[in-house]
């Protein structure tokens, strides 16, 4: 029994050793045979890769919508290629590598900043790898950026500061707020208006004795600076409503004073 044992655990030795040899050969001459070392394409031209994948048997696959920016690689010649090159690489005859090509280096222009907003134009700076030098500011009637230092599409290197140019509406003329009060509104609101004065709120209250359409509050107060952006505000006398009462119109009031430019 222990001779008979002893047989069978040689005959399946023998036969793991047999099946184990013949498993790595025809796998080192189906596979491996087969199999090459990954070329390198890179910096070849395409010319010369197409010839390097027909000698190995493999296709080569050109991306021909893709380039990517090369300080080494001339334009045209393969920049990248999907499977890494190497003797520790191996491709199968029948395959496809895949390549881009180089589109040269990196070239930077100072971009179009005419009317952009100053926030807008250092975002801007910051995509095309640039950064702001000075910002300045100048009193007109233009909008937003006006020019750029060096000017839009000159070439620069990375990091190239850029000066920018910013318009900024003039200051508005200022006056001098006049005494509104037991005026009538429409005449002074002519008048206001003519100078680019806004009067921006009205509000009535009853006020007895006195004609409807008179003002009898005023915001800002008389004396003091007023512009064309701020609001002016008036109350004006509303009659009380009662059968019998009849409004008698204010008196008819010319206003060259009413709004007096500063200097």
């Amino acid at each position: 029994m222990k001779r008979g044992c002893l047989d069978n655990l040689f005959f399946s030795a023998l036969l793991l050793i047999v099946f184990g040899g013949s498993t790595y050969f025809w796998f080192t001459y189906f596979v491996k045979g087969r199999s090459l070392p990954t070329p390198n394409l890179i910096g070849r031209s395409v010319s010369d890769a197409r010839r390097i994948a027909q000698d190995l048997g493999v296709e080569l696959q050109v991306d021909e919508e893709r380039r990517r920016n090369s300080d080494k690689v001339p334009v045209g010649h393969v920049v990248w290629q999907n499977r890494n090159p190497g003797a520790t690489s191996f491709i199968k005859r029948g395959s496809t590598v895949r390549v881009e090509l180089s589109a040269g280096p990196l070239v930077l222009r100072v971009p179009d900043f005419a009317g952009v907003t100053p926030g807008t134009g250092m975002l801007r700076l910051g995509q095309q790898n640039l950064k702001l030098a000075n910002l300045s500011y100048i009193q007109t009637d233009g909008t937003g950026i006006l020019a750029a230092d060096p000017p839009k599409d000159t070439v620069v290197a990375p990091q190239s500061p850029v000066s920018l140019l910013v318009a900024t509406p003039p200051p508005p003329v200022q006056y001098v707020m006049p005494d509104l009060i037991d005026r009538p509104l429409d005449t002074v609101r002519l008048a206001l208006e003519s100078r680019g004065l806004n009067v921006a709120t009205v509000k009535y209250e009853a006020y007895p004795g006195i004609a409807d359409g008179i003002i009898i509050r005023q915001y800002p107060l008389r004396g003091a600076p007023v512009s064309t952006r701020d609001p002016i505000s008036v109350v004006v006398s509303r009659g009380e409503e009662t059968g019998g009462f009849a409004p008698v119109a204010g008196p008819e009031v010319s206003v060259p004073e009413a709004a007096t430019a500063t200097q």
